[in-house]
């Protein structure tokens, strides 16, 4: 008798299949970023986002020290483009920014081509060169106005015997010494950092290019300009960025220094809304002052952000 072969049972697949390892691999790796973004994009918006829309918001109020606050429209704005003191203290500031970062890069690019060769002492003379960093906006400014002391300072004193400056001269009572000595100041303040950041960047490039241009017959100049800094673009745009926020928002070196003097001349936009917040006490006022400074600073850095993303040369 033939056994009689029964029919293997056929499992039906499944109406809903898996998730592919792939996509739960995937899911799971967007989730975990997310995650580890979250503390930080919480920070931005309480202390970022949220204060940004209030200043927005009380731009459009009149809102004094003491009493209730009233809307006025875009009156505070018109008031502010009208006012020539605002218009004074763009214009310092826009001349304080552009010589501060043209003769600042250029002193920190010379740093970083004399200290980057290796030598002996190199070690403690780049970290003699960044030290000043580490030092506050606030007391470098305390110390170079004890320094710049007509009567007690070192170096009127300095200047005085290199035949440079008169003696007993007070350099805050013209306006162009008191502005070179704030320049000084802020340059031998933030010279070392722009230096850092120029030295990582020539160190990035390969020796190959230099023992290229070195066969070539290419000069020092040549090198630096054809192949130095078409080559360190980012690292220099970056360090613009860097210099041209820090000195068109300068305040402290001013409060410190010059209080403004003399006859006003130093007053920068921060500096005015300082006097609009704090002195006048005008906070609707101000905080239309602090909106247009923020679209001054969105229209200066956007085009070196674009260079910074840009492709190297």
């Amino acid at each position: 008798m033939m056994a009689t072969l029964e029919p293997a049972d056929v499992t039906e697949p499944s109406a809903e299949p898996a998730t592919p390892p792939r996509r739960r691999r995937n899911l799971r790796e967007e989730v975990t970023g997310w995650a580890l973004a979250a503390p930080s994009a919480a920070l931005l918006l309480v202390f970022f986002v949220v204060p940004l829309g209030l200043m927005v918001w009380m731009s459009f109020f009149d809102w004094p020290a003491f009493g209730p606050h009233t809307s006025v429209g875009t009156r505070n704005y018109s008031q502010i483009l009208s006012d020539p003191k605002f218009a004074k203290a763009v214009a310092f500031t826009v001349k304080y920014t552009v010589i501060t970062t043209v003769i600042g890069l250029a002193v920190s690019l010379g740093l970083a081509l004399l200290v980057r060769p290796s030598f002996r002492a190199r070690t403690p003379i780049r970290a003699l060169l960044f030290a000043p960093v580490t030092i506050g906006l606030a007391p470098a400014g305390l110390l170079w106005l004890s320094m710049s002391n007509s009567r007690t300072g070192v170096l009127p004193s300095i200047a005085s015997h290199l035949g440079l400056a008169q003696s007993g001269v007070d350099w805050f009572a013209r306006p162009s010494t008191t502005l070179a000595v704030v320049i000084v100041m802020t340059i031998w303040k933030t010279a070392g950092l722009a230096m850092l950041v120029l030295i990582i960047g020539m160190d990035s490039i390969p020796e190959e290019v230099y023992e290229a241009a070195r066969l070539d017959g290419a000069s020092a100049w040549a090198t630096l300009t054809r192949v130095t800094l078409p080559l360190i673009r980012r690292p220099l745009s970056l360090v613009t960025l860097l210099t041209v926020s820090t000195t068109f928002l300068g305040f402290d070196q001013f409060f410190t220094m010059t209080k403004g003097g003399p006859d006003n001349s130093t007053v920068t936009v921060v500096y005015y809304l300082y006097n609009a917040a704090f002195v006048s006490l005008h906070r609707g006022y101000a905080a239309a002052v602090a909106v247009l400074i923020v679209l001054i600073m969105a229209l200066v850095s956007i085009p070196q952000v674009w260079l910074q993303k840009g492709k190297s040369a």
